[in-house]
């Protein structure tokens, strides 16, 4: 059994790709969060290297594209309470 795990990814996508079309790729995720434009964490069992496959062709040539497993265990902030909310829902 693959194990779920959060991802941050950052998405820079090339002038002709739609934002529907980044968020069509992000729900292939089992949840995820946009707090920015371009900058999402998703819930997922796939590592960045497959995000990397799907997300590249929105992004190259032209754009951005950054993508890292994400610790959540030691955190603090000041965010909206919508992502605190997310962030803390049990997945297991």
């Amino acid at each position: 059994m693959t194990v779920a795990t959060f991802y941050h990814i950052y998405i820079s996508s090339k002038p002709d790709v739609a934002a529907s079309d980044v968020q069509a790729k992000m729900n292939l995720a089992i949840d995820w969060f946009r707090y920015d434009p371009k900058n999402w964490i998703v819930y997922t069992t796939s590592n960045a290297n497959k995000w990397q496959l799907r997300l590249r062709p929105l992004a190259d040539p032209g754009g951005q594209l950054f993508i890292c497993r994400l610790d959540i265990s030691d955190r603090q902030g000041w965010m909206n309470p919508e992502f605190w909310k997310w962030l803390n829902e049990d997945r297991a």
